[in-house]
């Protein structure tokens, strides 16, 4: 009897030591630290079309500014800037960007998606380096990496 009870306590500790490092390892990963918000960004894919850099005008990046909660950078050929607003923990908006209006071809498929969805952006999340932005019911919209 003692054997089947400590055999039964032994399970039932190393259960609630799983759950307890399951539960920590799904908060941390989706908490965001806005302190890692604020860098420069490289566009990695944007709106499911991955983001060929070779080519490109510029750098399709973006640079979140905490001091005036402005943004700047480009989409691979125009300069744009803009404003954003956070609101706790995981909610984002833009104001309307403002952009260059330089024509650049064949590479311009980036710049188009991208003014696309910035109004549809709601949400942003960081996680092992990479930013997400996205929707209110949760389709990612632009994915980003830290340079």
């Amino acid at each position: 009897m003692y054997k089947i009870l400590s055999f039964c306590t032994a399970i039932a500790a190393t259960m609630l030591m799983a759950a307890c490092s399951n539960s920590n390892k799904t908060t941390g990963a989706s908490a965001n630290n806005e302190a890692d918000l604020y860098k420069t960004w490289r566009m990695v894919e944007i709106d499911g079309l991955p983001v060929d850099t070779a080519g490109l005008m510029r750098p399709a990046a973006i640079t979140f500014v905490q001091a005036d909660s402005r943004v700047h950078g480009s989409a691979g050929c125009n300069q744009f800037n803009g404003g954003f607003k956070l609101e706790a923990p995981n909610k984002i908006s833009f104001t309307p960007l403002a952009a260059t209006k330089m024509m650049c071809m064949d590479k311009m498929q980036y710049e188009t998606k991208f003014f696309g969805v910035t109004d549809k952006i709601k949400t942003w999340s960081v996680v092992e380096g990479v930013l997400t932005l996205g929707t209110e019911d949760g389709k990612t919209l632009v994915r980003l990496m830290a340079e």
